[in-house]
């Protein structure tokens, strides 16, 4: 498996994009994207320490479990986490 698709222990659901569509991120790479593809009103604090975060995990230097914990603080902060 690549680095840059480093798995979640469990996968993050959130709602992104301009028609609110629903995503299960399962990776590290997944997580990236949707990054990529965040609002740009809703990038906080949160949203930056996540994307360092997602970063240093491509760089070996972090766990997929710290990415996916820092991007799950980010949606909980921006109001993008979806229900299960």
């Amino acid at each position: 498996m690549d680095d840059d698709r480093q798995p979640f222990g469990s996968p993050v659901r959130v709602r992104i994009g301009a028609d609110n569509t629903i995503r299960d991120v399962k990776t590290v790479k997944g997580a990236c994207e949707c990054l990529t593809d965040w609002p740009q009103a809703k990038r906080g604090q949160l949203y930056r320490e996540a994307f360092e975060t997602c970063n240093a995990v491509l760089a070996g230097e972090r766990s997929a479990e710290d990415a996916r914990a820092a991007f799950v603080a980010a949606a909980e902060e921006s109001g993008l986490l979806a229900n299960r």
